[in-house]
Formats: C-alpha cells, structure tokens, sequence
C-alpha cells in the first residue's frame, strides 16, 4: 500500500533489474526527517465497532496477527495451521465486504470460481454473524431513510437503494462502502485536524509548512533558519506523513 513501481521487461541475462519506490522521491528538509503514522488495520476496526461482532472485536484486541486470527476463526481451525494462502483469502474477504464488492469481484480478484468466492463470503458472513446483521441493517436502514451516515454524521443519500437489479445492489454496496469507509475517513480528518492543533499548542512560532528553498535543496548558499515542530505533508489512506526536525521527533 502506499508503493509505486517504474518496472521494464526482463532484462536480458546478466541485466539489472529496475525497481524504484516513489517514496524516496520524496525528501525532508535539511536536518530534517520524514515521519509516518498510520493506523493499524483501521477500516477493519470500524467495521467491527460498529457490527459489534463478538468474534470479530475478540481477534482486533488479542494482539496476535489479525488476519490469521481471522481465518482460524473463520475455518474453525487451530491458529498454528493457518498458512499464508488461507491468510490472504481471510484478508481479501474481509476488504471485499467493507468495499461492498460481490461474488464476481471478489472471484476475479482471488482467482477463483464466482460461485466458490459466494461460497466464501456466505460462510465467512455464517461465522462472523454480527458482519452479517450489521450489513442487512445497513441497507435496509438505507431503504427506509434514503441514506446513510459516517460516525460523525456525514450522509450519503442513496436514491437508487430503492430501484431494483443492478443499480440496487450497486446502492447497496455504496451503502456498506459509505459506512465503514466514511466513518475511518471521519476519523483520519479528526486526527488530522488534533495534532495539528497540538503542533500549534506547542510550536506557535512555526509557520504551517516548512518552505524548502532553491539553496537547500541543494545543499548551497546561506544557512536557512529552520522552524522547530513538525509540518503535515500528505494523507495516504489512513497514513499522516510529516515533515519534522529530528530534535523534535521524540516529541
């Protein structure tokens, strides 16, 4: 996540081959560092906040690896036997009902028979049955009002919720997809919105972003006075990036 790749054709033998990661494109200010934080797994925290899914909250809290929790959960299987392919397939089925995605995306995107990935998720949705009621309430909220909410109260109105064939179960998706995703977004924002304010507490002398100049980039010409704090660079997802001092990193 969060990885770009500049990839050729295989080079001839002997060759070297050509793999970048765009991150490092990116460079912090002299004496400075580029610092990261994300959530962990944070879409799938909403989803079990708000299906109160028992099983579901009891993995998220037990500290071992999440998705393989999951997928002896969901198989009903020891967590030692799980291997990497069953794994994946835990992880995919669960990203696939917070996207709200069906049997035949969900199929294509594991490589697998359309009825086989329904199978999937009908029996992963037969384990996990607080998902499952929290994604009928959902739509059939939705049908009543005409659209749904994040946790902070941000709608979406639905109309074709109450349509039928395609454009329905396109509503329906959108409904589950508003939802959760919405409200991590809700979430993201806040976060966002509170370290700023406490860089701002504590830094009131910085500017709001830290203006690089010609001569230091290039590492030339006079000293630049730099700002103590930190400076927000750029949301990926549910991942704040900023650019800070490393006097200031503990901080």
């Amino acid at each position: 996540r969060g990885r770009s790749r500049l990839t050729r054709p295989p080079p001839p033998e002997g060759g070297v081959a050509f793999s970048v990661s765009m991150r490092h494109a990116f460079v912090p200010f002299t004496g400075g560092m580029v610092l990261a934080a994300d959530y962990s797994q944070l879409e799938l925290r909403v989803l079990a906040h708000l299906s109160k899914d028992r099983r579901l909250l009891q993995v998220l809290n037990g500290g071992a690896d999440v998705f393989r929790c999951i997928a002896a959960e969901w198989k009903n299987i020891q967590l030692e036997t799980v291997d990497d392919t069953l794994r994946q397939q835990a992880k995919q089925i669960c990203y696939g009902i917070i996207y709200g995605m069906g049997a035949k995306s969900l199929g294509e995107q594991m490589g697998i028979e359309e009825d086989d990935a329904g199978a999937y998720i009908q029996s992963f949705k037969d384990r996990y049955t607080g998902i499952h009621r929290f994604l009928k309430e959902t739509v059939r909220s939705c049908v009543e009002k005409g659209f749904v909410q994040t946790l902070l109260g941000r709608r979406r109105y639905l109309p074709n919720i109450n349509t039928s064939g395609y454009t329905r179960k396109q509503a329906e998706r959108q409904a589950v997809n508003t939802t959760v995703q919405g409200s991590a977004a809700d979430i993201v924002k806040l976060a966002t919105v509170n370290i700023q304010q406490c860089l701002r507490d504590t830094y009131p002398a910085a500017p709001l972003s830290h203006q690089h100049t010609h001569t230091e980039s290039r590492g030339r010409g006079r000293a630049v006075k730099r700002h103590r704090g930190a400076f927000f660079i750029l949301q990926l997802h549910d991942e704040l990036i900023y650019e800070t001092a490393e006097e200031d990193l503990i901080q």
